[in-house]
């Protein structure tokens, strides 16, 4: 039986051996690392796209915080960017429908900043997928260095 660990907003988790990481996103971003050669995956569930206050605390609730968070408890040098994938999904507009400029939008902006931050460090986003109007969760599952996605449909109230 695999051993799932919810990855809760605001937090920067990595699995090993089998292990599986779980995170239910809507205008939250997770961003995923895998990484294949050294048997390691991690995930962080960002809130914000940018810290008010630059930081070198381990952290998940900004999305700019996040991958350096990532690299540094998944010990990925810059010599190592090269063998990780990076998965960027969520920024869900989960509060405006109908909204169509994402930048006004939290979730737009997360997502955009998280691939942002990707090219800063020279990392090779695998896969991204962002905006619209629903949820997402996504597993990362360190027995086999897969990840999934799945869409979680918004809910229309008939009034």
């Amino acid at each position: 039986m695999q051993k799932i660990f919810d990855v809760h907003i605001g937090e920067v988790k990595i699995a090993k051996n089998g292990e599986v990481l779980k995170a239910i996103l809507g205008s939250c971003v997770g961003i995923g690392i895998i990484w294949k050669e050294k048997k390691i995956c991690g995930l962080a569930h960002c809130l914000l796209p940018e810290s008010p206050v630059r930081t070198f605390e381990i952290g998940g609730r900004y999305v700019d915080q996040a991958i350096c968070s990532l690299m540094a408890l998944m010990k990925i040098k810059q010599d190592d960017v090269s063998m990780v994938e990076i998965i960027i999904v969520g920024g869900g507009n989960m509060t405006s429908p109908g909204i169509t400029d994402s930048s006004k939008l939290v979730g737009g902006n997360n997502y955009r900043v998280a691939l942002r931050e990707a090219k800063k460090h020279h990392l090779y986003v695998k896969y991204s997928e962002g905006g619209g109007e629903e949820g997402r969760k996504i597993f990362i599952d360190s027995s086999n260095y897969t990840f999934r996605v799945e869409k979680i449909p918004r809910i229309i109230n008939a009034a």
